[in-house]
């Protein structure tokens, strides 16, 4: 979307209202006449119904509004009522249509922020990886979880967690965040079986549901790995980032859904995380010094 409020619109739209109303004083001196200048309330109602941002409509109405105060003071110094008056009702018609325009432009906007937003709250798919987000995962993973119940059947999820995307972030951009989450996302469809069912359920954080016990952590982020590291312009090349994989099971007599299953999920992944981490140093021991032989002895 082009954005309408910055400097070179206000500047651009300044000049060229600027432009007009210099015309139309000119015009009303060349004439002798005040009636040119009813053209300046109708040309702020005009730019008022343009697309542009409140600080540049006002910018741009600062020479129409004055001109036509001008004209109209003019027009009174020498008499000219009618002139006056007539400039008066059409700038008070203009300065109706102008704020009946921008009242309308705010509830458009506001009725597109609701629709956007109902949008997302109704969508299923993530728009950066093509992926399922939150609502297409707890969807499916009724059906999934169902469908293993009727027969026995186990389930399981996988998360796969993006680590260091914040300097990625800082020296990329969204952009190169987009480019990572986005590999990772095709590495995962590449490396799961046709059962699966991939999503995004964080920004950093991906789920893996399907039925069975699924893919052990370890063969899955080796998986991932590979996919990821094994070219020179894959993603976790270019960028360098963490990755860590959990898993949880629901077996057949496990009571809960997606948000239990998802649950030991985290736990197990919290564990492997941790178990990553770095731990705390440990204190420097002194080391013996080795004893010459002409070195007194301990003391008896």
């Amino acid at each position: 979307m082009t954005n309408r409020s910055g400097p070179g619109y206000a500047v651009g739209t300044w000049g060229a209202s600027a432009a007009v109303a210099g015309s139309v004083l000119g015009l009303c001196a060349a004439t002798g006449s005040a009636w040119p200048a009813a053209a300046l309330p109708v040309a702020g109602g005009a730019l008022a119904a343009m697309p542009l941002g409140v600080a540049v409509t006002v910018v741009g109405a600062v020479p129409l509004a004055a001109a036509a105060a001008a004209v109209a003071l003019t027009a009174l110094a020498r008499g000219d009522l009618e002139s006056a008056a007539g400039i008066g009702a059409v700038a008070l018609l203009g300065l109706v249509a102008g704020a009946l325009v921008v009242v309308q432009r705010r509830r458009a906007a506001a009725e597109l922020e609701a629709a956007l937003q109902l949008a997302d709250a109704v969508s299923v798919v993530d728009e950066t990886t093509g992926c399922y987000n939150a609502n297409g995962l707890d969807l499916l993973a009724r059906h999934v979880l169902g469908s293993a119940r009727r027969t026995s059947g186990a389930m399981h999820a996988s998360l796969v967690q993006l680590g260091d995307l914040e300097p990625v972030s800082e020296l990329g951009g969204p952009q190169a965040v987009a480019e990572v989450v986005g590999g990772v996302a095709d590495a995962l469809r590449g490396s799961t079986r046709g059962a699966d069912i991939v999503g995004r359920w964080a920004d950093d954080l991906f789920v893996v549901l399907g039925p069975g016990t699924g893919t052990t952590p370890a063969e899955l982020e080796r998986r991932l790995r590979v996919r990821l590291l094994g070219t020179p312009d894959a993603p976790l090349v270019r960028w360098a980032c963490s990755l860590t994989v959990g898993s949880g099971i629901l077996e057949p007599w496990d009571s809960g859904g997606l948000a239990e299953l998802v649950s030991r999920a985290e736990q197990d992944l919290a564990l492997r995380r941790a178990l990553r981490a770095p731990s705390a140093a440990e204190p420097v021991r002194p080391q013996p010094v080795p004893r010459s032989e002409d070195s007194p002895g301990p003391v008896a």
